[in-house]
């Protein structure tokens, strides 16, 4: 199993999502990617932080804001879709 390069969310072959000519991209879950594309291609690193910090203390409502937001903003961040040193070789599949 490894972690979506967008939200995070742990992906299984079931959840990768799809480039161009259709095959499975296992970098990226099918929420945030589909056809080659990012499916929110606007949604910025912040906002993604606060998605993810909202999901994560709906799945654990005894979870602290400031503990979800801090596993978030670490995290997040360095995943390839925010990570600015990331070369974008899969958009060309």
């Amino acid at each position: 199993m490894g972690f979506c390069n967008s939200c995070g969310r742990p992906i299984v072959k079931e959840d990768y999502g799809t480039n161009k000519d259709g095959s499975p991209n296992d970098e990226f879950c099918i929420d945030c990617y589909q056809n080659g594309e990012y499916t929110e291609p606007d949604i910025t690193l912040e906002e993604m932080i606060i998605r993810k910090t909202k999901e994560m203390m709906a799945k654990n409502d005894r979870l602290p804001e400031t503990h979800a937001t801090a596993i978030t903003a670490t995290f997040i961040p360095g995943l390839k879709r925010w990570n600015p040193e990331f070369q974008d070789d899969y958009k060309t599949l």
